[in-house]
């Protein structure tokens, strides 16, 4: 995930204000005092190059890690991540584990977090109000899901800079200042940041169009708020995130074999640029060993994550000791039974490891990006009486050149 997720920082010495970063000039006034207090608290952080970025669209992890840091809740660091695509060593695990455990995030409806993903501004306005314990009212019947966060956003004057309640355009990514500005005016509402330097402008950023004169109130001054946003690119409506895979199927088997101990080989690659009709590229390994007497194994279940479905692999296969345990699979949803070659896999006290390869099927794009995870322990069907590892189990970041 490191390789797709991106999040530099520099340290400055003492008080850090826009100015000083050295693409000052690209930060818009109405942003320019948020930012300054924002990088004073060591909420958000420039860049390793001196830059800010203010025009840059924050991810879905970055957002989890400045929302823990403008709250300061204490982090919390489970054994287990509750997201396939969320690992131990990934560097935003804690921030997005802390906004799970505080009820802040939820998952999309297949599992995942997807931490890469730009965050949008209905995704943003929720998990806002929840990290700050707005109020928020249900649904009316037939109101989009992101109605009630943003009518709580601006009961308390608290919507993002250049929207009104008639201009949300809740499909937008927004950039890094627009988040700086809007996060600074919730601290200071929970009375959390000072707000002795904040003078909002009350002009529009340079460049705007289509200005009204609408204006929105905050716990701290007003200011001119445009009906759009320059250089935005609207989307026509937010993705389609509704899961219809069936469930995966568990074996049913007895349980006399005692324990199964999982874990992730350390040699496997975090991550691998491959080509689009590659072949016998490893994606997955996994350490197996067994207590008090062997572990007999009839299957696996793996999962395609990402950006790419099953239409990416034209092959699947598992390898132990450099020779194919079960058939070549053809993929044809995201979800991969492999059945075993041979009736049953033994595995003892001193282990097995499990390679999982594929074949590309040449279809995939350029920046496809996806891995493969073991999601549970009833996906390794095995006459044992319990499985420890540490679940899911992600494989290697694979980015298609």
């Amino acid at each position: 995930m490191k390789s797709l997720i991106f999040l530099s920082a520099v340290v400055f010495g003492g008080n850090v204000f826009a100015a000083d970063f050295s693409d000052s000039e690209l930060i818009p006034d109405w942003a320019s005092s948020a930012i300054s207090e924002l990088t004073q608290e060591g909420i958000l952080s420039g860049n390793s190059d001196g830059t800010f970025a203010p025009s840059r669209q924050m991810n879905r992890a970055e957002f989890c890690k400045v929302l823990v840091n403008a709250t300061g809740v204490q982090k919390y660091l489970p054994l287990e991540s509750d997201f396939p695509d969320v690992q131990r060593d990934d560097w935003f695990f804690d921030y997005v584990e802390t906004a799970k455990h505080y009820g802040w995030i939820d998952g999309y409806p297949d599992g995942t977090f997807l931490p890469g993903n730009k965050i949008n501004r209905a995704e943003a306005a929720k998990i806002l109000a929840n990290a700050f314990e707005l109020s928020v009212a249900e649904p009316a019947s037939g109101e989009a899901w992101y109605g009630p966060y943003f009518q709580a956003l601006s009961d308390n004057g608290l919507l993002a800079y250049g929207t009104s309640p008639e201009d949300l355009y809740p499909q937008i990514s927004p950039s890094r200042a627009e988040i700086a500005e809007q996060v600074s005016r919730f601290m200071v509402r929970a009375g959390t940041l000072d707000n002795s330097l904040t003078e909002e402008a009350t002009t529009t950023p340079t460049g705007s169009s289509n200005t009204s004169s609408t204006t929105t109130t905050s716990t701290t001054s007003t200011h001119t708020v445009p009906s759009t946003v320059p250089g935005a690119v609207i989307p026509s409506s937010l993705p389609d995130f509704e899961y219809t895979e069936k469930d995966p199927f568990a074996t049913k088997v007895n349980s006399s074999a005692g324990t199964l101990y999982l874990e992730k080989d350390a040699t496997l690659s975090k991550g691998a640029q491959v080509s689009a009709n590659q072949q016998n590229i490893t994606v997955h390994k996994l350490k197996l060993r067994s207590e008090n007497g062997a572990v007999e194994i009839t299957g696996f279940q793996f999962r395609l994550i990402g950006n790419a479905n099953y239409l990416a692999v034209s092959d699947a296969w598992l390898e132990m000791d450099g020779k194919q345990i079960t058939t070549k699979v053809k993929p044809t949803s995201n979800v991969v039974t492999f059945p075993l070659k041979q009736t049953k896999l033994s595995v003892g006290s001193n282990g097995k490891t499990i390679v999982m390869k594929i074949d590309m099927s040449g279809s995939p794009k350029s920046g496809d990006n996806f891995r493969w995870v073991l999601y549970l322990p009833e996906w390794i069907g095995a006459n044992t009486a319990k499985k420890v590892g540490f679940f899911p189990f992600g494989g290697t970041n694979v980015t298609v050149k």
